[in-house]
């Protein structure tokens, strides 16, 4: 399939690399121009705008931020607890599918298998 996607996208990707090419060899001051743009602005990002402020500061603000570690946990205890709930409703599906195939597995229902197959597809019915 792989091979079918090269042979079908080749031509558009040999087309695009010449373009980018003629491109870069036509205007090499403009691609460097931008690229040490690029990094200046990199550079002014990561130290200048978001430098480390002062310790006070540093106290003041987490003074006025709300705690969200309990929020967080409270919604991860949640999480995890709905995915032990979707396991227990998936063993208990698999436990009735085995109880309905082996009563079906019968040559002959009687009226007491019958009985049983309309409780358990009650109890599936519930459990979805």
């Amino acid at each position: 399939m792989l091979v079918e996607l090269c042979d079908e996208f080749r031509p558009y990707v040999v087309l695009a690399r010449g373009k980018l090419v003629k491109f870069l060899k036509a205007h090499p001051r403009v691609v460097f121009s931008f690229m040490v743009l690029s990094i200046l602005l990199s550079c002014v990002f990561s130290w200048g705008l978001f430098a480390p402020r002062t310790e006070r500061e540093k106290i003041k603000a987490a003074e006025h931020r709300p705690n969200k570690s309990i929020e967080i946990g409270g919604r991860l205890e949640n999480g995890l607890s709905k995915i032990s709930a979707t396991g227990a409703r998936l063993r208990r599906t698999m436990q009735i599918r085995q109880q309905v195939d082996s009563v079906l597995d019968k040559g002959r229902l009687s009226n007491i298998d019958s009985l049983f197959l309309e409780a358990r597809l009650d109890e599936l019915r519930k459990l979805q």
